[in-house]
Formats: C-alpha cells, structure tokens, sequence
C-alpha cells in the first residue's frame, strides 16, 4: 500500500472510530506499520477499538436525538470551521452513534465531573455557571430537572449545535460572572452580570470558572444568595496550606490571559464554610494534565504553578447554624 492512501485509509478509520483526524505520531505509527506488512486495516481498526479513548467514548452518556446519524453528522460539521476562531467543541459529546471530540476537555475528564452531579434531578432546577458547549447543562436535562439555565458570556456555537441535535429545552442566558472593575467592563454594561439573576435554584453547577475570577469569593457569596447546594470543580493548588496562589499572567495555559486566582482545598471548603454553607468538603481530586495532553505548554507553564496542580470537586450545601444565628440577630435588630 503506497503511503498517501495508507494515511487516507488511516484518517478515514480515526474519523469513524475516535471522531477526530488522527494525531502525527499515531499516524506515521500506523502508516509505517501497514506499509511493513506489520499490521492490515482491519488490525488498525481494533487497535483504535481497543484504545482507552475509544473505551471512554463508549462509558460516556449517549444523549438521545430525533436526528439520524447522518443528520447529527452534518450539524457537527457545520460548526467545525466559525469564523471568529473559536473553539470548533469546547466539550466532548456522544450524540447516538456520533462522537464531536472536544478541543479542551475529554470526556474522562468530563465523565469525572459528572459524578459531582446528582443521578436523579426529577423536579430540580439546575443553574450551569460558565456553561460553554452545555454538556453538564444537558446532562442535568437528561438526568430529569424540570428546568435549567445555562449562563455564558457568549454562546458558543457547540451550545447551538447540541441545543438543536437534542432538541433541547435549556434555556441560555448571556451573562459575564464577576461583577469586578478588571475585564469584560464594556460587555458587563451590554449584558449584565450573574448579579442580575434573582432567581433561586436546586442546584448550581460552577465547573471550570473560579480560577477566571478575580473575585471568587465575591461570587461564591453571591451564588449562596441563589442556591442551597453549590457544585464546583476548579483548580487547586496541592497543599494542606491555607491559602489561595496568584497567577501571574499565562502561568496557566500558555497565551491564556484570563487566569487570576487558584485555592489549595482547604482554602475553598473554609471559604464555604465561613459564606455560610453548613457543609463545604473537598469530594476527589482529579491529575491536572490528564484533562487534555493534546494540549502543548511552554516550560515556563511546566515548571511554575503547574506542577503542583490538580483539579479537585467540591460541594457546598445546607446553611450552617452560625450562619442561621446571624440571620436570626439581624432580624431582632431591625425589629
């Protein structure tokens, strides 16, 4: 088999199997192998079956549409090239037999936050904070909540193309979280912000957006006012410090500008604690850079915060006693 159709075939099977075009090293890998005589097509085919990406995609929720593989197939495509260069799929989805791979997050990684998330949301209402794609937004669908509002500063277009593939009810709103002096000051006054959002939820969901705020316990204080079980996922430092790390810009993600604050865990449960949350307990840790290897960061991102990181679930729930006796006072004071 000469070389330029060995890596058509290849690709072809990556698109198929993994839903994605195959990375340099696998394909020079395989081309080498079919070229040798090492390894046919069909060897290549379960090699990519038996692949731990491949096993991931097959545990992860197969959301329900009235599109046929073929349709759902070409509103994905639709989304792949967005002329403002956004993200192609922020998150992972299985939509039937039809896997649209995420640029930043992986479905193990997406799979690990779930577990966070109640199995049964029969009657619940659920607000995503920083929703992106929606994935947890329509999972929670999914799982049976009679209502759930997705909050973004924009709408990403993988949010649109589920939203329609799932013929879902979620509802969307576009918000900037932080209501600080620092970014976002021209969309703040366009949009609003979360402050806007009287509404009282079952459940809010904060995945990957406290380490964006230069505020976070501005927020996390604000979100005690609408809830009374907070679900986070976010970065953590991995110490027993108490204590919340600075990042110097691009200390994160190589290029990312957008970073300011991550808390070892026992920093983020007291701050739970000392908001008002009866319970405030670090639930798992999660390897930072298992998120996504694919992913490529300097040495400086490597050999600074970064190697000490890991990403951790918290929940927050309930309302403390001396939270209540405080409340109570207060009230005996006006009177």
């Amino acid at each position: 088999m000469d070389e330029e159709l060995a890596k058509t075939e290849i690709t072809s099977l990556y698109k198929k199997i993994l839903g994605r075009i195959p990375d340099n090293d696998g394909l020079e890998s395989y081309t080498k192998q079919l070229r040798s005589d090492k390894m046919t097509l069909g060897g290549v085919e379960k090699a990519l079956r038996e692949s731990d990406e491949y096993l991931d995609i097959q545990s992860a929720p197969q959301f329900t549409s009235q599109y046929s593989d073929e349709e759902i197939s070409k509103i994905i495509e639709s989304v792949d090239e967005q002329p403002n260069g956004f993200f192609t799929w922020y998150h992972s989805f299985r939509f039937g037999n039809v896997y649209a791979p995420g640029t930043i997050t992986s479905l193990k990684y997406q799979m690990w936050v779930s577990s966070l998330i109640p199995e049964n949301l029969e009657g619940k209402t659920v607000l995503d904070i920083g929703a992106a794609d929606g994935f947890y937004s329509f999972l929670c669908e999914s799982r049976g909540a009679k209502k759930v509002v997705a909050v973004d500063w924009i709408k990403f277009p993988g949010f649109s193309a589920a939203h329609k593939i799932l013929n879902s009810k979620v509802e969307f709103q576009k918000l900037v979280v932080d209501d600080s002096t620092l970014g976002f000051t021209k969309l703040k006054s366009n949009i609003g912000t979360i402050n806007d959002i009287e509404e009282k939820f079952d459940i809010v969901l904060l995945f990957g957006v406290l380490y964006h705020l230069p505020n976070p316990t501005m927020v996390i204080q604000k979100l005690f006012e609408n809830t009374d079980m907070l679900l986070v996922a976010s970065h953590i430092i991995d110490s027993e410090e108490l204590a919340m790390y600075y990042y110097p810009e691009g200390s994160l993600t190589t290029g990312d500008t957008t970073n300011w604050w991550v808390p070892t865990p026992s920093c983020l449960t007291d701050i739970g604690t000392r908001i008002g949350f009866e319970k405030s307990v670090l639930v798992d840790t999660f390897d930072f850079d298992s998120i996504n290897a694919n992913l490529q960061q300097d040495d400086k991102v490597k050999n600074g915060l970064r190697r000490i990181h890991k990403m951790g679930l918290f929940k927050m729930e309930g309302r403390s006693e001396v939270w209540k006796s405080t409340v109570m006072n207060q009230k005996d004071m006006q009177d």
